[in-house]
């Protein structure tokens, strides 16, 4: 005989999230007399998220290193919703945000130090409870588009404009009421 779990409709929430996994990118840098073009496959990263719900509402940080000091760092505001699925959830959310990209992590260029710049994120996971307390594993698609700057140089006003897929694991803590 299966116990019945109670449902969870938390008001408020907090989390912590690690996970790793694959990102793939594209992206356009214009300059003044041509356009250049870069995809760099699948590179593996490794990262974490921390952040609230209220509601619907989300924010949360997210830091991804890709290893070679190439990282990214965001700061997200969006919407988050999840179903039921017997012992899974679908979890589905959106949001936007400023991206902070070192080392040509998702650019493919290194050119002019860290870039930052507006970000939209969209995501879909499918996740389980492993235990009957906070523990929560999970598989994620997360893409998004950006716009970065590139620091003003005397030679270099350029802005890359991309987007980026990363497909991952992940293991979240999470508490709420």
């Amino acid at each position: 005989m299966a116990l019945a779990r109670p449902a969870r409709a938390d008001i408020i929430a907090g989390f912590v999230q690690g996970q790793g996994g694959l990102s793939s990118n594209d992206t356009t840098t214009p300059t003044r007399t041509s356009s250049l073009s870069s995809g760099s496959g699948l590179t593996p990263g490794l990262g974490f998220q921390v952040g609230a719900r209220l509601l619907f509402v989300e924010g949360y940080y997210d830091r991804t290193a890709f290893g070679s000091g190439a990282s990214v760092q965001r700061g997200i505001v969006g919407v988050r919703g999840k179903v039921g699925l017997g012992d899974f959830r679908l979890v589905l959310r959106a949001g936007a945000g400023i991206l902070t990209e070192h080392g040509g992590a998702i650019s493919g260029t290194a050119q002019g130090g860290d870039r930052r710049g507006a970000v939209g994120r969209v995501g879909v996971a499918l996740e389980k409870r492993l235990t009957r307390g906070e523990l929560i594993a999970g598989i994620g698609l997360d893409g998004e588009v950006f716009s970065l700057e590139t620091p003003s140089t005397p030679n270099v006003a350029d802005t890359t404009f991309g987007g980026d897929l990363f497909f991952s694991l992940h293991l979240r803590f999470e508490l709420g009421i």
